[in-house]
């Protein structure tokens, strides 16, 4: 009887040790699972990242042509604005140039 005792705590504790065991190899293998998949997801997010971050540099360069054009079509009519006038008074000018310099 005393020997069946010992004999089933010695097949539990070998037992157990088999578990712990296993437990372990199971635990490394979940946590190299883990890594891989994180890696996978960061890996993935960076991606998005960049992907993101390209879109709005291509749309902020987008933009500032945009923005680049309408102010040189700004500057162009004022330029043209300012000519005309100029050609305006250009007859002015010479009818004051010419009394100033005959008196």
């Amino acid at each position: 009887m005393i020997l069946e005792s010992l004999q089933r705590i010695k097949r539990a504790e070998v037992e157990a040790k088999e578990r712990i065991e296993n437990a372990r190899s199971e635990a490394t293998g979940i946590a190299e699972k883990a890594k891989v998949e994180a890696e996978k997801l960061l890996a993935e997010q960076m991606r998005d990242a960049r992907s993101r971050a390209e879109k709005m540099r291509e749309d902020a360069a987008a933009e500032a042509r945009k923005q680049c054009q309408s102010i040189a079509e700004e500057w162009k009519r004022e330029i043209e604005e300012l000519r005309n006038e100029a050609q305006r008074n250009q007859g002015r000018a010479k009818e004051f140039i010419l009394r100033s310099l005959l008196g």
